[in-house]
C-alpha cells in the first residue's frame, strides 16, 4: 500500500530520521536498504526534481544541470521508487504534477534553499571567500559590463574564480531556478520567484531608430512604415513582447517582416537602411561600438521603458549584489554617454536617483 506522501508531516519525518547515502554512479537503482536510508543521491535527485519542475521538460533541465537525458529520467524514477508513489503524470502534455508531486516541490524548495544557506553559513563562520560566482548577463549588455564585474569579484572581494554567462532574461530565470547562477543582470525581477533580492540598476526609454540621415515622416509610426519596415525582436525575447504588449496597448498594428532574437541583430538592417527599430539605449551600445550608424529620436507614442535589474539569491552573497549593482549602473551610464552623446534628453536614469539628476545632461536632442 503506497504511502501518502502529500501528508508534510510523514515526509519531514522520513527526510530527518533518514541518512543519506550518496553513490558516485548517479543510475545506481534507487531502493530503500534496511536501515531506511536512502541508497541513491538524494539532494541530487531533488535538484534535478526541482529543475525539471521549473522547466517542465526532460531534455531543458539536462541542459541546465549539465546532464544527460537519461541520467534526469533515472533521478525522477528513483524518487517516485523511494517515496512509492507518483509524482508526475506523464500522460497529459505538458505533464503535469500529482498532489504529492505539488508537495514535493515545495519541499524541494525548502530542502535546496536551507542546504544554499548552510554552505553560506558554514563559509562566512571559515572567514573563507566565495571561491566562485557565477553571474548571468543580458547579451546586450555583457561585453560592456563584463571586464568591470570581473575585476569587482576577483579584487575587491577576493573570489578566485567567476564565470560569466551571457542569455535572455527566460535564461537567466532558468539558471537562478536551477542555482547554476549566483546572480543575473536582467531584464525582468522575476517577483514569481522566492528567495531572491533585487537591486535597481538603470530605468531606460524605449525610443525611435532610424537609418542615418532618412528623411521619415517620424510623427507617426504607421506612415512610417510605408517607408520602412519595423524591424522587432523576436516574440520570445522580453524586449520582443515588451514592444509588442505596448503597441497593441496604442492600438497600432505594423506588419512582421524582419525578426531578430539580438539587439545587433535587430540593428543591422537599421543600420543598412533597410528598416527601423524601437530599442533603448543599453540594446545600442555594441551595435555603436560596432561601427553601425543610426538616428535616434523619441517615439512619436505614449513612451514606455524597460529596467535593468540585478537579481540575486537571498543571504547568499552578504553585500556583494549591492556593490555589483551600484557598479553596473556607473559602466552602464558612462558607456552610454559616451557611444550616444546625443541621446534625447530623458532617454535613461539610474534607478536609484532622481530622474533629472541621471539622464543625459547633453541638451542638443533631437
Amino acid at each position: 500500500m503506497r504511502k501518502n506522501w502529500a501528508d508534510t508531516q510523514h515526509f519531514r519525518s522520513l527526510i530527518r530520521n533518514s541518512n543519506v547515502i550518496c553513490r558516485d554512479n548517479p543510475l545506481t537503482e534507487c531502493v530503500l536498504n534496511k536501515s531506511g536510508s536512502f541508497d541513491f543521491n538524494f539532494l541530487r535527485a531533488i535538484e534535478v526534481y526541482a529543475t525539471f519542475v521549473e522547466t517542465r521538460h526532460v531534455t531543458r533541465a539536462a541542459e541546465l544541470l549539465g546532464m544527460s537525458q537519461s541520467a534526469v529520467s533515472q533521478h525522477l524514477k528513483n524518487l517516485e521508487t523511494a517515496l512509492e508513489t507518483t509524482l508526475i503524470e506523464r500522460s497529459i502534455r505538458p505533464v503535469q504534477l500529482t498532489k504529492a508531486g505539488v508537495s514535493l516541490h515545495h519541499h524541494a524548495i525548502a530542502i535546496l534553499g536551507e542546504v544554499e544557506q548552510l554552505r553560506a553559513d558554514v563559509r562566512r563562520a571559515d572567514s573563507a571567500p566565495l571561491p566562485l560566482l557565477r553571474i548571468a548577463m543580458l547579451a546586450s549588455i555583457a561585453t560592456t559590463l563584463a571586464p568591470s564585474l570581473a575585476v569587482i569579484a576577483r579584487e575587491a572581494f577576493k573570489i578566485p574564480e567567476v564565470r560569466l554567462f551571457t542569455g535572455l532574461a527566460s535564461d537567466h530565470q532558468d539558471l537562478l531556478r536551477s542555482r547554476r547562477a549566483d546572480l543575473a543582470v536582467t531584464s525582468d525581477a522575476f517577483f514569481g520567484i522566492e528567495g531572491l533580492t533585487r537591486h535597481p540598476i538603470l530605468t531606460e526609454q524605449y525610443l525611435l531608430v532610424t537609418p542615418r540621415g532618412h528623411a521619415g515622416p517620424f510623427e507617426d509610426l504607421s506612415s512610417l512604415t510605408k517607408e520602412l519596415p519595423l524591424v522587432r525582436f523576436s516574440r520570445e525575447t522580453a524586449v520582443g513582447m515588451r514592444i509588442d504588449q505596448h503597441l497593441r496597448r496604442v492600438r497600432l498594428e505594423l506588419p512582421r517582416t524582419i525578426e531578430g532574437d539580438r539587439s545587433s541583430v535587430v540593428m543591422a538592417p537599421v543600420a543598412a537602411g533597410i528598416g527601423f527599430a524601437l530599442m533603448t539605449p543599453t540594446l545600442l551600445i555594441d551595435g555603436i561600438a560596432e561601427g553601425m550608424q543610426v538616428d535616434v529620436r523619441k517615439l512619436p507614442i505614449p513612451g514606455f521603458t524597460r529596467e535593468i535589474t540585478l537579481v540575486a539569491r537571498e543571504r547568499d552573497l552578504d553585500d556583494l549584489p549591492s556593490v555589483i549593482a551600484e557598479r553596473s549602473a556607473e559602466v552602464l551610464s558612462t558607456a552610454i554617454e559616451d557611444n550616444l552623446p546625443d541621446l534625447p534628453q530623458g532617454s535613461y536614469w539610474r534607478t536609484d536617483r532622481s530622474r533629472n539628476a541621471a539622464t543625459c545632461a547633453n541638451p542638443h536632442h533631437k
